[in-house]
């Protein structure tokens, strides 16, 4: 399996953001990912997967907070 190829899965992918999201990270498959983003992140924000690198998930808001 190519070097990261799972990390490249996570694109595209959809979630809304949990309160340790923005403390601890974010787990997918067992790994914990920083968050990064242009704008501030909240709680119940709707967000996608937009990049992947070694410093973490960077995301982009698809819905705020409601």
């Amino acid at each position: 399996m190519q070097e990261g190829y799972l990390d490249q899965r996570l694109i595209g992918q959809r979630f809304i953001i949990k309160p340790t999201d923005l403390t601890d990270g974010v787990a997918f498959y067992g790994i914990l990912y920083h968050l990064h983003a242009a704008t501030p992140l909240h709680t119940g924000d709707t967000v996608e997967i937009t990049a992947v690198s070694a410093h973490g998930l960077t995301v982009t808001i698809i819905a705020p907070q409601q």
